[in-house]
């Protein structure tokens, strides 16, 4: 009777020969289990920015939700109107699994958002900031905006 392989990431077991145990362990099941088990150990700032580089996820991005979660190979890291890092649902339950449901995983969160460099936005080539209707321009950089000018729509 042939040996079990146990495999400690996948939980599962297989007969144990060169081939099997090689084609396991190149297997993408695999390699995602293990790449999870290994970001359970980053640090909250070392997991957001490695989540930056990706590519983002068009499910996520079109329908707001991504089949695989965490262990998606895209990134579901999305940016509010003032370029601030909005850390999706996955992520933030990694943090309190990882650290407890407290203030000091929220604030953890916040501050490895507010630690990593902040997408910005350029115009595209030719484009002048200064021929862009009101509603385009950017806000200013100082001061915010005046709301003592408005108008009355009617």
């Amino acid at each position: 009777m042939p040996k079990k392989y146990y495999c400690d990431v996948c939980r599962c077991s297989f007969p144990d020969n060169q081939t099997n145990r090689r084609n396991h362990i190149d297997g993408a099941l695999h390699q995602a289990n293990q790449r999870f088990h290994y970001d359970w150990f980053k640090e909250p700032e070392e997991l957001i920015a490695d989540r930056q580089k990706r590519s983002p996820c068009y499910k996520y991005m079109t329908y707001g939700h991504c089949p695989s979660g965490f262990h998606c190979m895209y990134s579901h890291i999305t940016y509010d109107a003032a370029g601030q890092i909005i850390l999706p649902p996955d992520i933030i339950e990694w943090m309190q699994q990882r650290f407890g449901p407290s203030q000091e995983a929220a604030q953890t969160a916040e501050a490895a958002a507010a630690s990593l460099p902040q997408k910005r936005y350029r115009l595209p080539t030719g484009w002048k900031v200064r021929t862009l209707p009101p509603s385009l321009k950017p806000p200013p950089a100082k001061g915010g905006f005046d709301w003592t000018v408005t108008a009355s729509w009617g």
